[in-house]
């Protein structure tokens, strides 16, 4: 067993209680020396914090206080460095994401081995509700590797979305936040904003390879992209005119005879998500009783939490589903490699 030495990165008055870990290196799948996790569940909300997430947050309307506090408890954040201490440079990575299982946080390192080895590389994981001190953590990691320059890259699929949003605030980027308002990072570095995956070509072909995988008459088979997708109607229209031009290159490049796609907006209210699972499966019964095939790919990026929710969305309607997320195609490893490039050179 090696112990992983922990830099809390809690500043400016933090009160949040952090978890010592002990675990072997390998069970981590990546380098890194640094790790911070916050744990929530000492977090005591105010009667003013409860107001603030239910005006933000639609879904907790639904929500008592004790279940408020039960799911922001459930959220870990987790930051730290992918690269091990003897890489260095005056140019590093800090990659971002919602946070997954363990098995799906793996599936996402694992796509940072190889860019971890030539800069300096690294996290921050979960959703950062109540707290940045992970990012910070982070930051402070990637400057001790001698980082002058450091790029920001989000790797969630969705540009519009309140967890961007969120990230946003907390570098400065805009003046509110999407839930409660932790410290906004420092940095004597330069802070580079990347793009995400959401729009990339990369995340087409990902996708069209995955239909290609359960595909065998194409000309008769209807391709649906599911996705998370964000909480309200105006943001939602925004990524499905992504979407629509995935689906377009997905028809086109793989001879099928139709794509649609749908986000389930997964953390807007019940009726919302049920409404949009209804329209799906309704898609699905009619491209079967039309005498077609159907396959279902996502906009996933592991195979934790939402994917196993889309799948069974569709359960008991015969079709074909692929659950590998984007990040499990050694395509994304490309896309890291071009943002890393293009905005680092």
């Amino acid at each position: 067993m090696v112990r992983v030495m922990i830099k809390t990165g809690l500043k400016r008055g933090s009160s949040l209680a952090l978890v010592v870990l002990m675990a072997s290196a390998f069970s981590f799948g990546f380098a890194g020396a640094l790790l911070a996790q916050e744990d929530h569940s000492q977090h005591m909300l105010t009667t003013e914090q409860f107001a603030e997430l239910r005006s933000k947050i639609p879904l907790y309307n639904e929500y008592t206080d004790e279940q408020i506090v039960k799911s922001m408890s459930s959220m870990r954040n987790l930051g730290g460095m992918i690269s091990d201490a003897s890489v260095i440079g005056d140019v590093g990575v800090l990659a971002l994401a919602h946070g997954y299982t363990d098995e799906g946080n793996q599936q996402w390192f694992d796509r940072f081995s190889a860019i971890s080895k030539d800069y300096p590389a690294g996290y921050g994981l979960g959703m950062a509700m109540m707290s940045s001190d992970h990012i910070q953590s982070a930051i402070d990691g990637l400057e001790a590797a001698g980082a002058k320059k450091i790029l920001v890259l989000r790797t969630e699929t969705g540009t519009a979305s309140s967890l961007q949003r969120q990230w946003e605030y907390i570098f400065g980027r805009r003046d509110d936040s999407s839930y409660l308002s932790p410290p906004q990072v420092e940095s004597k570095a330069e802070l580079i904003w990347g793009p995400t995956p959401t729009a990339h070509p990369i995340m087409a072909a990902i996708m069209l390879d995955h239909a290609k995988e359960l595909s065998s008459d194409p000309s008769n088979e209807l391709v649906v992209i599911l996705g998370h997708g964000p909480g309200t109607k105006e943001d939602n229209d925004k990524e499905l005119a992504i979407m629509a031009e995935h689906g377009k290159f997905i028809k086109e490049q793989g001879g099928f005879r139709d794509t649609k796609f749908a986000n389930v907006q997964d953390d807007a209210p019940t009726e919302v998500r049920a409404a949009n699972v209804e329209m799906i499966r309704g898609w699905i019964k009619q491209a079967k009783d039309q005498g077609m095939d159907v396959i279902v790919v996502t906009n996933v990026l592991t195979q934790s939490g939402i994917m196993g929710r889309l799948e069974r969305d569709v359960e008991g309607l015969d079709v074909k589903f692929n659950n590998t997320g984007l990040m499990q195609n050694p395509r994304f490893a490309d896309w890291i490699k071009a943002m890393v490039e293009e905005n680092l050179s």
